[in-house]
């Protein structure tokens, strides 16, 4: 072949690769907005915690990420919307450590966690506070246990949400610490909180701020992680007010729906560890009762695959049954 052919051989060749290449090189991600679905109503702990990472998210991703609220069916419809989206990563959902336990409790939560979600990462934790009555005699954990150990069927607690992680905590507090009391159901922490103060709820699984907000109005005897909050350095963990052990704290994550490309999840991964790290985002957290935990996409699945055996145990120990 002569000098010229080889020349037009080479020139088409070039141009094959030319043509060929838009057709394998794919877009960066993103290239359009992403959608946070959170299950929960706007102003909830949900809502805030995505709200504050999204707007880290769309400045170091440069695209806006945005917060959608899809709740319903004790979380199953904004779960739902998202197992069922395109796993191309613009549909992504804020998780709770509830959905490990969502299948014990919730009928409608038909879902497979592993099966039907991509876990990204984890985003925050942060313990709940076991309140008291004050016009009880106990003072703290243990005198509270030996209080209701003495008069079963006597107390009542409250419960808001079976599937939350404050209706397992307090299920799990009454198990380990051998407590039979009365389930009251309540629509809002608002109206628990106040019948504690006043002595017509006797205990109650609270949310941390609010705990510190009615510090002086009720008894705090312990918060639910397996260490003390920086927030409530003076509270014992239930740990060492007696029950060995007891470790539930909240926790939340970023999931998105089965099958998306391992290059779009690592992007997101990389970008959610750097919104971490940020010193408004820990601040607004901190404020909230939150403390800023990332992990890898494989540390969250191992997460949620430990949680969902803790929480098949307290449904069987506690006779829980999907309603």
């Amino acid at each position: 072949m002569g000098s010229f052919h080889r020349a037009i051989w080479t020139t088409l060749a070039t141009l094959l690769v030319l043509g060929a290449a838009p057709a394998y090189a794919a877009d960066p991600y993103p290239v359009k907005p992403v959608r946070f679905i959170v299950a929960s109503g706007p102003g909830s702990g949900d809502d805030f915690a995505t709200r504050v990472l999204a707007n880290e998210l769309s400045t170091l991703l440069k695209q806006q990420f945005v917060v959608e609220n899809r709740p319903g069916a004790g979380g199953v419809i904004g779960q739902t919307a998202v197992l069922k989206s395109p796993p191309d990563g613009y549909t992504l959902l804020l998780a709770g450590g509830s959905m490990a336990g969502a299948r014990f409790v919730n009928a409608a939560a038909t879902y497979d966690l592993m099966r039907d979600f991509t876990p990204i990462s984890v985003i925050e934790t942060s313990p709940f506070a076991l309140v008291a009555s004050p016009t009880l005699s106990a003072k703290d954990l243990k005198e509270f246990i030996a209080l209701g150990k003495s008069q079963p069927g006597k107390l009542s607690f409250g419960t808001i949400g079976a599937g939350q992680i404050p209706w397992w905590a307090v299920f799990l507090f009454n198990h380990m610490a051998g407590i039979n009391a009365v389930d009251v159901t309540y629509k809002d922490t608002a109206a628990a909180m106040t019948d504690v103060m006043t002595g017509r709820l006797d205990y109650f699984v609270s949310p941390l701020v609010g705990a510190i907000a009615a510090k002086n109005q009720l008894r705090v005897l312990a918060v639910t992680s397996a260490e003390r909050s920086a927030m409530l350095p003076d509270v014992p963990a239930m740990a060492e007010g007696g029950l060995p052990g007891f470790d539930m704290p909240a926790w939340r994550s970023i999931m998105g729906p089965a099958g998306m490309p391992p290059e779009v999840v690592a992007i997101l991964n990389k970008a959610i560890q750097q919104a971490l790290a940020s010193p408004d985002l820990r601040e607004r957290y901190a404020k909230a009762g939150s403390v800023p935990l990332g992990s890898t996409p494989e540390g969250l699945r191992k997460r949620y695959q430990h949680w969902m055996g803790i929480f098949e145990k307290i449904a069987r120990d506690a006779g829980v049954k999907p309603q």
